[in-house]
């Protein structure tokens, strides 16, 4: 499996630049405005974890898995490769981003940054990509990778039209979902909640996409 990890790397090789780019411009816009800071936490989470889904790309132009399951691999092993990958750059973004913030924070306002707080919208981060994540995987093993980004786009869309619903139901119905008290206390546990759900999600999403690419016949 470490082969396979290794494999992915190298070809992300070429969004190198890409990725160096995208992180001086988000450097260079909190240099200036100090609420990006903390929106650079979860940009590089999104970043990194983005980048990753990039080798599904690769894979299925080079016709990879025709070679791989030559070796002595099974398909559980090359699911575990990619969720391996993708999880590990996720968390790596997350914590790229709050040491960054740090650093900026000290370097220009002299004085350490709100760490709680960081870690928080680093959790926040990695479980909204999380969920993309977690949906687009399963979508690419069953309808390919150009297939499979347009799915996901249907999937945000309907997500994004739910909540925007649940939002407006509640303003109608002069619901303050943030006046409540028990959204203060719930907030308190939300960052342990929030991990707990991603492991969940990312586990339900395995399961899925490997009951999918074991009956795949490659």
């Amino acid at each position: 499996m470490k082969g396979l990890i290794l494999k992915d790397l190298l070809q992300l090789k070429t969004y190198k630049r890409t990725l160096i780019v995208f992180v001086i411009v988000f450097i260079a816009t909190s240099l200036t405005q100090e609420n990006t800071r903390n929106l650079l936490v979860v940009m590089m989470t999104l970043g990194l974890g983005m980048f990753s889904i990039a080798t599904f790309s690769y894979d299925e132009m080079a016709k990879a898995d025709r070679f791989v399951l030559t070796l002595p691999l099974t398909k559980k092993e090359v699911i575990q490769s990619k969720y391996t990958l993708v999880v590990t750059a996720t968390i790596l973004g997350a914590i790229l981003g709050m040491l960054v913030s740090i650093i900026l924070s000290l370097a220009i306002q002299k004085e350490l940054p709100n760490v709680q707080e960081l870690v928080t919208l680093a959790i926040g981060g990695i479980f909204g990509i999380g969920i993309v994540e977690a949906i687009q995987i399963p979508c690419i093993y069953k309808y390919g990778a150009e297939k499979g980004r347009i799915q996901i786009f249907i999937f945000m869309a309907i997500i994004a039209f739910v909540i925007g619903g649940i939002i407006f139901i509640g303003e109608k119905m002069s619901i303050s979902f943030l006046t409540n008290d028990w959204i203060y206390n719930f907030i308190n546990f939300l960052p342990i909640l929030l991990v707990i759900l991603t492991a969940v999600i990312y586990f339900i999403s395995y399961k899925i996409a490997y009951r999918i690419y074991s009956k795949k016949e490659i």
